[in-house]
């Protein structure tokens, strides 16, 4: 009972440390929208210039992209990053030895116990998949367990601090969406603010000649620029190489002789090869060399969606099946052709680190 008494403080108190930025990113969200709408708008242009329709057109605009905002982000958080959904183990040799017809081994009951394994998946030194223990379920091509939410994350990107969720598969395209409507929000008021501030500073000869919360608020708002604006320029450029935050900084990070095994089948010979890689040569795992594909990846396959903030573009249904295709389904993570050329060239060249033949690979064919 202590064991567990002290586990769930630790639980109350991670979630609380996780709540704080969140709350201070959405106090200064309210605080800018009172300062921009209050000192500048009503003040200032409404009131002293005598301009109305533009002050309210102003405030209306402010207040609209603000509620957007609140809008994405309440969706990434409730959508979440996706969950991996549990694979069974690959079936690399016989479970017993009345195994022997290329079928999946059933227990008592009927369930499956293993499932043949794909054409291609990410492997220890001797070829067999990574394990999470947590999950109690093999790991997928770029899944990656949250110590934050407990579970395993199809293509995880990274956990963002100040809006308080992991960013991953599934709520990647919001993420995107809400960087760059934040850069477009801080870039309107920046832009509203400088064209009056001249006029503001002109038409009072006293001291404060402008309200410090309008100072304060073009300057909050010119450090989101700086901040947001790379990030949204960055995302954009990883998506369209295919790759991820935490592919990019495994290469900075992490020493380049941290290697990564890749374990893929030869239909030529029914053999599979385990191929060891360098961090960088990572990377290139999943570009396929085609930008507008890339994009697709992450952001799907209806344009309008792209730039329009609204729910995701995964769409999982229950599996049929225990094949790793269809338990998948919309988390799979296909490989480029390029890759596949460049195995079987070093399978040409001899260079792999071992072969074997896997017995879920028997009937497996040019699948």
């Amino acid at each position: 009972m202590g064991l567990l008494s002290t586990s769930s403080a630790r639980l109350e108190q991670h979630l609380w440390f996780r709540c704080i930025a969140p709350i201070i990113v959405l106090g200064l969200l309210t605080y800018a929208t009172w300062s921009f709408c209050h000192q500048l708008c009503y003040n200032a242009i409404y009131r002293k210039f005598g301009q109305r329709s533009v002050a309210i057109g102003l405030m209306v605009g402010e207040i609209i992209l603000v509620l957007f905002l609140i809008f994405i982000w309440f969706q990434m958080v409730l959508i979440g990053p996706g969950r991996q959904p549990k694979l069974l183990p690959y079936k690399i040799m016989p479970e017993d030895e009345s195994d022997t017809d290329g079928e999946a081994k059933e227990g008592s009951q009927g369930t499956r116990q293993s499932t043949n394994p794909p054409r291609i998946y990410q492997c220890d030194p001797q070829g067999y998949p990574i394990w999470c223990t947590s999950c109690q379920s093999i790991k997928a091509n770029r899944t990656h367990h949250s110590s934050t939410l407990g579970y395993c994350i199809p293509r995880f990107d990274h956990y963002c601090f100040w809006i308080g969720t992991v960013v991953g598969r599934k709520n990647y395209r919001l993420f995107v969406q809400f960087a760059f409507y934040f850069w477009a929000f801080a870039i309107f008021v920046i832009v509203s603010t400088a064209s009056f501030l001249p006029r503001i500073i002109r038409s009072r000869p006293h001291i404060p000649r402008v309200n410090p919360n309008i100072l304060i608020t073009l300057g909050l708002c010119g450090m989101a620029t700086l901040m947001v604006g790379p990030l949204f320029l960055a995302h954009t450029y990883y998506m369209m190489v295919n790759r991820t935050s935490l592919e990019i900084i495994a290469t900075k990070r992490r020493s380049r002789a941290t290697n990564t095994w890749l374990c893929c089948y030869n239909p030529v010979d029914g053999l599979r090869y385990v191929f060891e890689f360098k961090a960088l040569e990572v990377q290139d795992f999943w570009n396929k060399r085609n930008i507008l594909t890339n994009l697709k990846e992450f952001l799907g396959n209806n344009y309008l969606m792209w730039f329009v903030p609204f729910g995701t573009n995964i769409k999982y249904s229950h599996p049929k099946s225990s094949d790793v295709a269809d338990v998948l389904g919309p988390y799979q993570e296909l490989c480029g052709k390029r890759l596949y050329d460049e195995l079987q060239h070093r399978i040409e060249t001899g260079n792999y680190v071992a072969a074997f033949k896997a017995f879920g690979d028997i009937n497996m064919g040019e699948n």
